[in-house]
This record gives structure tokens, sequence and C-alpha cells, in this order.
């Protein structure tokens, strides 16, 4: 059963594309075999992480949605491209050429092209998880995606801003009857050192918090240089958000397994 689920953040500047890429590389080390979707339609970025250039991007969701294109002509296969020796990673990019970024802001997604990209994606190519890699903040299209989404994993920076936008995204989602769960990241080594920060945010939030991702200069100089993990596998970073992916997959396991035969 293929499992989507939404990384999400109330701003930007939280780590969403850097979190999806490492985060669906670790899935895949644990033997599955995920499909990232970058649907920040207005600053798509995800392909730079995944070092994937515009000439092997031949063809976009953009193209897709528009007919312009096949479904296989949008997916690409990165195993082999990352080197992964399990699993399989699979991306979906959005186009980067304004007049093609003007145009979807203008038009808007359906909730049923999510729906069918998750269908497609399972159903031609096997995928467990489907990672959305969404545009920050509440507008249409990223509430389209969490709402035809599973699973949402929200992101937020120790700030008084992100804990207030991420407490009322959790709200919005209670009421949809959306799981969301919470991974703090690039907290302040002193903070997050503190055992007890996952309760406190936890209850602030109303939301389980699932990992705590402190700050690392590495990290954040790295970001655009490849998917992190992978060159540096070893790296406390990298520890930490394997256990979120562990994490992940464990609740949606017992979220399908709760579900009605």
């Amino acid at each position: 059963m293929t499992t989507t689920c939404v990384v999400h953040s109330y701003r930007g500047g939280t780590g969403k594309s850097t979190t999806t890429s490492n985060l669906s590389v670790l899935l895949a080390a644990l033997g599955k075999r995920v499909a990232a979707i970058d649907m920040d339609i207005t600053s798509p970025g995800l392909h730079v992480i995944y070092n994937v250039s515009s000439q092997m991007m031949r063809n976009t969701l953009n193209d897709y949605i528009y007919n312009r294109c096949e479904f296989s002509d949008i997916v690409m296969d990165l195993t082999n491209h990352l080197k992964l020796p399990r699993g399989a990673v699979y991306f979906l990019g959005s186009s980067m050429k304004p007049e093609e970024i003007v145009k979807v802001i203008r038009e808007g997604y359906s909730e049923k092209f999510f729906r069918h990209i998750s269908e497609k994606l399972s159903r031609e190519y096997n995928i467990d998880y489907v990672i959305f890699d969404t545009h920050p903040g509440l507008n249409e299209d990223t509430l389209l995606a969490i709402m035809s989404s599973d699973v949402s994993l929200l992101l937020m920076r120790m700030d008084k801003q992100d804990v207030t936008g991420t407490y009322i995204t959790s709200q919005i989602l209670r009421k949809f009857g959306k799981l969301s769960y919470v991974t703090l990241n690039m907290v302040p080594p002193n903070l997050a050192e503190s055992s007890d920060l996952p309760s406190e945010v936890s209850k602030i939030i109303e939301a389980p918090v699932i990992g705590v991702l402190p700050f690392y200069e590495e990290v954040l100089s790295h970001r655009s240089r490849g998917v992190f993990c992978l060159h540096h596998p070893q790296h406390p970073y990298s520890s930490q958000l394997l256990r979120v992916a562990k994490r992940v997959i464990e609740l949606t396991t017992q979220s399908q397994n709760s579900m009605p035969v």
C-alpha cells in the first residue's frame, strides 16, 4: 500500500527541500521505493539538491498537467544517479520557467490531481512512499496537497512565528481529520540537548514531535551540493533524520494496520 506524505512548513527557510531529499534517500536505505515530488511551484529547487540539471529534466509536472507529455515522461528514476544500494528514489520536478510558474499559480491544481499522481505512482511504479515537498504557508494548493495525503510532516524552527504558525496549521489539519507530526529543525544546540523539548513543544503545538534536528553548519553549507546523508552518512544529522524515517514507517504502518478491512 502506498503512503502519501507531505513535508510542509508554515514559513520558508525551515529546510523542507533538504529534509525531503534526505528523507527520501533514508527511506530507500530502509528498503522502500520512494517518489519525491517538488510541489513548491513558485520556487522549485528539489532538483538542485538531487543534482538534476534542466537538460536531464526534459518534462515536468507542468507538462503533464497540460497534456503535453505522458506520465512516464515526468518520472525520473534517480536510484542509479544517486548510487543507492537499496530501495529506489524517483523524482517528479516542477518547471523553472517563469511563464509556467505564472500559469500554474493562476489556474492552480485540483485535489484530484494529487490523488491521481499518487495512484499512478503506486500502480505503475510500485511506490511505497510518495513525498510532496510543498510551498510554505497555507495557500489553496498546499492545503489541497495536505488534504490528499495520509500524513503531514510539519517542519518547525524554534522561532515564535514558526511556533504560532505550526500550531495553527496542526489545528486546521485536525479539523479535517488529518494526521500531522512535527519535526523540529535547525534547533540551537543548547535547546536540542534538552530531553524535555519534544514533550514541551508537543503540548504547545498539540501535535506529536517525532524528531529534533539540531542546527549544523555543515548541513547548511552543503544544502545545494547534493543529498547530505549520502555524502556524510555518519554525521549526527544523518543519524537523527534516519530515526525520523524509521518513525514515519512505524506510524504509517500502525495507521494502515488499524484501517478496517
